[in-house]
């Protein structure tokens, strides 16, 4: 290999190292990346490239100024849009919201065809609480790009937060067409519904939401993730708070977060009210469900086998 990188020339030995902090950044060897993204800028004709890597590599490691500062020698060599859409991202992380909306105003000047300008002006316009700007240009971007889902959402949010629900749903129905994880969009659809008093398009959105967090939890094991399936369900039950399914549920994810007892409590209660119903079936499904989660739990499966057999009783 050494032989291969002596006959190589200095933009060839430049890609070459690029590839090599590539597949450093994939493992999560940051450290070492930035050590060979040094070499490649030192080896560049043109190092842009080199020092845009570079800045995103600190960017995703929250060295905010060291990023900055890569960005700023990357335009050294010249404009370049993806460099200023860096630095334009920093500062708005750093919270320097002017400091951003200067950048991507530079943005439009060599880039006005750019989707991305728009929806990253936009993005601005709208944590400044400037609306008009926000959705102006964020219409924009869709404008150019018709398809651009997180445009579609952004705008959504702007207009959620301006308790225009009705066209906050209008623009999160594009987002959830265009988008290829919908879930938030979903949910922010059922929260707008629900402003409008829709409970059942509401409940409906809640519990798509719900169950498209908890499938993603179960292969990620993420317990923010689980957080956010809770909080769907959590809402769907203000909307239908006597469906038994839905507190079963709320105890399935409370016990995928550890709150092992409140769960427990949860589902034990909802079982007894099942019986006081004479929602046996539900008692039931509520006990095995509890069983399944404690294959210990000696007092669910008195219960379970007490209501069996009186639920066998009654059938005679």
């Amino acid at each position: 290999m050494s032989e291969n990188k002596d006959n190589m020339s200095p933009q060839e030995l430049a890609d070459f190292l690029l590839n090599e902090v590539r597949l450093l950044c994939r493992e999560s060897q940051h450290e070492q990346a930035l050590e060979v993204v040094e070499q490649a800028i030192k080896h560049a004709p043109n190092p842009t490239q080199a020092w845009i890597i570079k800045g995103q590599i600190l960017f995703g490691l929250h060295l905010y100024d060291e990023a900055i500062k890569a960005s700023e020698e990357a335009l050294k060599y010249g404009d370049n849009a993806e460099v200023l859409k860096l630095k334009g991202n920093v500062l708005a992380t750093k919270g320097d919201l002017e400091g951003a909306l200067d950048t991507f105003n530079e943005l439009e000047e060599i880039a006005p065809e750019d989707p991305d300008t728009y929806f990253l002006k936009g993005s601005i316009f709208a944590e400044m609480g400037k609306e008009e700007e926000a959705i102006a240009n964020l219409e924009h971007a869709i404008e150019i790009r018709p398809d651009m889902g997180h445009a579609w959402y952004n705008k959504a949010m702007v207009l959620f937060n301006m308790e225009r629900y009705g066209a906050a749903i209008k623009a999160l129905n594009s987002a959830i067409e265009h988008m290829e994880d919908a879930t938030e969009p979903i949910f922010i659809k059922g929260m707008a519904h629900r402003r409008l008093g829709q409970s059942k398009e509401a409940l409906e959105c809640f519990l798509t939401a719900a169950e498209m967090w908890e499938m993603r939890a179960l292969v990620t094991n993420s317990q923010s993730v689980y957080l956010e399936a809770l909080n769907a369900i959590e809402n769907a039950i203000e909307l239908d708070v006597a469906n038994i399914e839905l507190w079963r549920k709320r105890g399935k994810l409370l016990y995928k977060l550890g709150h092992r007892e409140d769960a427990r409590n949860i589902l034990t209660n909802a079982a007894e009210l099942c019986v006081q119903e004479d929602n046996i079936v539900g008692a039931l499904g509520t006990y095995e469900l509890l069983l399944e989660l404690e294959p210990d739990n000696d007092e669910a499966r008195k219960a379970r086998e007490e209501i069996s057999s009186l639920h066998k009783k009654n059938e005679h």
